[in-house]
């Protein structure tokens, strides 16, 4: 059968690449899943060849949707996801000559995303997945099956002085048929309609059911005036940069929407983010940027009780606390009204997984893959899963696969590294160690990567000697940075420093009493000792009742 043109993929590396998997993997499939790859068998070594529609129909047949990792995390909840319409809203291209236009662009493709996610019946893409194709040459059908989704709505934004054009048109990638297609011409202050015009368009086209809360949702504009808005869209491009200039000016850029509009819930909201990504980012762990975020959040309810994003603000500084309990309540409230917010989701699933609620966590891990696919972060989350499960094995694939999505991340390499750790695989570690990018390696998650490979070797004395002054401030904002720490000593065979820093992690929120007490490897052999049976019976109270 004649195949079409740029179908073929002549190597392992180009199927690996192809399946977003890495050789070793998609070699085991063809061995043992029948993946269909071919031979020149006349070649002394074997070259391979396959094609890219018997691959797609394999998959299709044999495996499933191709974007979730190979783990148990997303059989929980595929079942329910699979009677939603999906669709992903792909990066409107900006054809304005100011190449400052940009954000607009950016922001127009965020708000349809966003409309569309308060619809309960619709299974949306992330705007973080969807961004992966920003410029991309690739087809349609393509994208739509690397994102699982069937839907793709695609555009184009051209702004010149006060003046908009937008483009939108609406494809059924499984048949590549244009299910609607406009044009709106008009001022930038009528942006604001546009959204609204395509988000119900697009759910009219789908056939989709609007329950009145969903319709008032739909007709909601959060900030009316056009150059607040601008504010908004700025800012939140700024904040994402995770510098401390960057963190600073999409700040000062919430405070000059403020100010043009008055108080707005919107625009509290995002400062609230703003600056909590201090923390994120590591550049201030001091109390201050949780207490903003706080007040940020009285800010909210005061004009808006009980919104979605107020919720989710609220789950996060519970969270930044260490009031694992308080932040679940929150995200459970925030996710109720908005089903496909792919932050929220991520957020819920980390605090069910180190609160010890793997089962919990599992049915929300598909649907964070089903919203968010390409993430590397998303991504991991089936193999943190895994480890809390003391299923270490299953594990590695998923967090070399978030690695080589990412190599120039440092927190990818930590969480490859720590995994490799778990499992004792010594010589994988040096492999990444030897490759760590100069220019990164004084970071944090950096330097702690070399901690935990050092403590594997049995170093403690180099392991000790990264853990500096500044190193124990970072660790001692979150849950992970002391448990990798305690982890890491008890490698290193320095129970103490051990036990002081897994104190830290459990006061931090991480009570996951199974994992602490039968699987993690790294305290096997403290377990007998006084004063971790003595932490372990606190674990095991606020673990028992912990509740879902």
């Amino acid at each position: 059968m004649p195949q079409e043109p740029g179908d073929r993929l002549d190597s392992w590396k180009e199927i690996a690449a192809y399946l977003q998997r890495g050789v070793r993997t998609v070699r085991r499939w063809e061995r043992q899943e029948g993946l269909p790859v071919h031979r020149h068998m006349h070649h002394t070594l074997g070259s391979v060849y396959a094609y890219k529609s018997e691959i797609d129909t394999w998959q299709r047949t044999l495996r499933g949707p191709s974007v979730l990792p190979s783990s148990r995390a997303g059989r929980a909840s595929t079942p329910a996801e699979g009677s939603l319409k999906s669709i992903a809203v792909l990066p409107f291209s900006s054809l304005s000559t100011d190449p400052e236009n940009e954000f607009f662009a950016d922001g127009l493709t965020d708000e349809v995303t966003s409309d569309l996610s308060h619809v309960a019946a619709l299974r949306v893409i992330s705007r973080t997945s969807a961004m992966t194709f920003k410029g991309t040459t690739k087809d349609v059908k393509s994208i739509a099956r690397d994102l699982g989704v069937r839907y793709v709505l695609e555009g184009s934004v051209r702004r010149a002085g006060d003046r908009l054009r937008v483009t939108a048109q609406l494809i059924d990638a499984s048949s590549d048929d244009h299910l609607w297609s406009d044009k709106f011409e008009g001022s930038v202050s009528e942006v604001f309609a546009i959204q609204e015009r395509i988000a119900r368009v697009i759910v009219e086209a789908l056939a989709v059911r609007v329950t009145p809360a969903e319709d008032r949702q739909l007709a909601r504009h959060g900030i009316e005036n056009v150059h607040a808005y601008e504010c908004y869209l700025r800012a939140r491009q700024q904040a994402w940069r995770w510098r401390n200039d960057a963190i600073t000016h999409a700040i000062q850029l919430l405070h000059n929407g403020l100010a043009l509009v008055g108080a707005n819930a919107r625009l509290y909201a995002a400062l609230g983010h703003a600056h909590l990504q201090y923390r994120e980012a590591g550049l201030d762990l001091s109390a201050r940027p949780v207490e903003e975020a706080e007040a940020c959040v009285r800010n909210v309810f005061a004009l808006e009780p009980g919104c979605a994003s107020g919720l989710q603000l609220r789950g996060w500084v519970h969270y930044s606390r260490g009031l694992v309990q308080d932040a679940v309540v929150d995200l459970k409230s925030a996710l109720e009204l908005e089903p496909n917010n792919a932050d929220t989701l991520l957020l819920l699933v980390n605090c069910y997984l180190i609160s010890g609620r793997v089962s919990a966590a599992r049915p929300l891990i598909g649907r964070l893959l089903a919203v968010d696919p390409l993430t590397p972060l998303s991504r991991c989350t089936p193999a943190f899963a895994d480890v809390m499960d003391g299923d270490f094995e299953h594990a590695v694939e998923p967090y070399r696969q978030m690695f080589e999505m990412d190599p120039g991340n440092p927190m990818a390499r930590l969480f490859y590294v720590w995994i490799l750790a778990l499992t004792g695989d010594r010589e994988s570690i040096d492999d990444v160690l030897e490759t760590f990018p100069q220019e990164v390696r004084r970071t944090i998650s950096a330097r702690l990567t070399f901690f935990i490979a050092h403590a594997a070797s049995g170093n403690a004395a180099a392991a000790h000697a990264v853990v500096t002054p500044d190193v124990e401030a970072v660790a001692h904002a979150a849950d992970m940075f002391p448990r990798i720490i305690a982890q890491g000593y008890a490698l290193a065979g320095m129970p103490e420093r051990a036990l002081h820093w897994l104190a830290i992690a459990v006061g931090r929120g991480f009570i996951n009493y199974p994992f602490l007490a039968q699987h993690d490897p790294c305290f096997l052999r403290m377990r007998d000792h006084p004063r971790f049976q003595e932490l372990m019976a606190v674990v095991h109270t606020r673990w028992s009742a912990f509740k879902e």
